[in-house]
């Protein structure tokens, strides 16, 4: 079997968001990078682009990669394809750790899975109108 997927990826910003991404591009996003190399003397470390296309390409490989271990779960029993697919999803991210580490496996499956619990149960997770007034 064969299997044909194509991804387009449009990017638009309004003005509150190119100001946030700016932000974010100067401060704790300043050092991250995509996958593109740049062009660096022979004999030194590979440099790779960064700014907005580092973004787009990071967010498009963890998209792949989403769509990857959702796929490679499918054969799996329902109750047993969420943790595959997590797993895989992160194992793979480590494969490119320079460009995509954001935190250790234990703390990104415990988000994941409280994130799930919460998509499960709406109304418990979210706050009350009382909670809202304080």
């Amino acid at each position: 079997n064969r299997s044909f997927l194509h991804l387009s990826y449009s990017l638009g910003y309004g003005f509150a968001a190119r100001t946030a991404m700016k932000i974010y591009l100067a401060t704790i996003g300043r050092n991250k990078v995509g996958f593109t190399r740049l062009d660096n003397p022979p004999g030194t470390e590979p440099r790779y682009i960064g700014g907005l296309r580092g973004v787009v390409e990071r967010n498009t490989m963890r998209y792949y990669l989403a769509i990857e271990a959702f796929l490679n779960s499918m054969y799996l029993p329902p109750d047993k394809q969420l943790s595959r697919r997590l797993t895989r999803w992160f194992d793979a991210t480590e494969n490119y750790a320079r460009q995509l580490h954001e935190v250790g496996r234990q703390e990104y499956l415990q988000m994941k899975y409280d994130e799930f619990q919460r998509l499960q149960n709406p109304k418990e997770s979210s706050p009350s109108q009382t909670d809202l007034k304080r």
